[in-house]
């Protein structure tokens, strides 16, 4: 299944395939998202590359190199004005999210990266906007992933505070809860104790790979033995029974990985950091493995017969 992720951070930074931007018709630079794109991938470059193309109608996208970013293409869309709601806004939003997820299919690519569109200067309130993102892009993997089987297409949101990632989580366990990420409150835990242990370790990772990692897990019985959840870089695992703390993992540069081990007798009996490490060579390659939704899919309302 495709995932869906809401991570604080910049996204000219990304490693997707390709990032969004918020742009405007003329695709001309701009203020916020797209300044801060058209820096980071080569001014020059890309504006030659938009001038070339010259519009971009509201609710439809465009495509371009990614230069001297990360991602291999930046895909261009205008999102509306917010105009009280009465402009079409969210039909000409929903446009913009699967225009660009069309293009971003359509150019072969796994990974994509979206700001929330239209909700800066644009207006549109933050609310309405992660609704409407979340929905779509729901709608849109669903889709993809029927007319593509054992394809994939990933799907982050990049957001600069941990508000906008809290409503863009909620939005999610709202309008398309099989798509939601585990997090610290799903599961009765306990941090870290006093007594720990540290080491290095590394770990040649796919972005697939740290996708997943992302995505967490819930235990569906006690037989199942963790409860993950990622937070920034850190993935925390616990014991599904006690809810002790046993591992942190911290996701570096250059696939090193910085562990944290529980070294409390009466919670963790293991004294070996070597031990630890082989175990969690073995435990990533079995949490990397395809995830499954952690909460239904809402069902459908049945329409009353008259």
């Amino acid at each position: 299944m495709g995932l869906i992720d809401i991570r604080i951070t910049d996204i000219t930074r990304l490693g997707t395939d390709a990032i969004v931007n918020a742009a405007n018709t003329a695709l001309l630079p701009g203020g916020g998202v797209c300044g801060a794109i058209f820096a980071a991938a080569g001014y020059d470059e890309l504006d030659e590359a938009c001038r070339k193309i010259g519009h971009c109608a509201t609710g439809s996208a465009v495509i371009t190199p990614g230069f001297r970013l990360k991602a291999r293409h930046i895909i261009h869309t205008a999102g509306p004005i917010w105009n009280g709601g009465n402009s079409n806004e969210p039909a000409l939003l929903r446009s913009s999210y699967r225009s660009s997820l069309e293009l971003a299919a359509q150019n072969g690519c796994r990974s994509v990266a979206f700001p929330l569109i239209s909700a800066g200067i644009y207006g549109y309130p933050a609310d309405l906007a992660w609704e409407t993102a979340v929905s779509t892009c729901a709608s849109f993997l669903e889709e993809w992933e029927a007319r593509s089987p054992g394809k994939t297409l990933d799907i982050v949101f990049a957001v600069l505070t941990a508000s906008m990632q809290k409503e863009g989580n909620q939005a999610i366990r709202k309008k398309a809860p099989q798509y939601a990420t585990a997090v610290r409150n799903d599961w009765q835990t306990s941090p870290l104790p006093a007594k720990t242990d540290h080491f290095s370790m590394t770990a040649a990772l796919t972005p697939r790979q740290m996708q997943i990692l992302r995505h967490g897990h819930i235990p569906e019985g006690m037989e199942d033995k963790w409860f993950r959840f990622m937070e920034g870089d850190t993935l925390y695992a616990h014991r599904s029974w006690t809810g002790h703390c046993i591992y942190e993992l911290t996701f570096l540069p250059d696939s090193q990985i910085a562990v944290t081990v529980n070294r409390d007798p009466e919670q963790y009996t293991e004294t070996s950091s070597q031990a630890d490490a082989d175990s969690l060579v073995r435990l990533l390659e079995q949490w990397t493995k395809e995830p499954r939704s952690l909460y239904p899919a809402p069902v459908p309302k049945q329409s009353s017969g008259s």
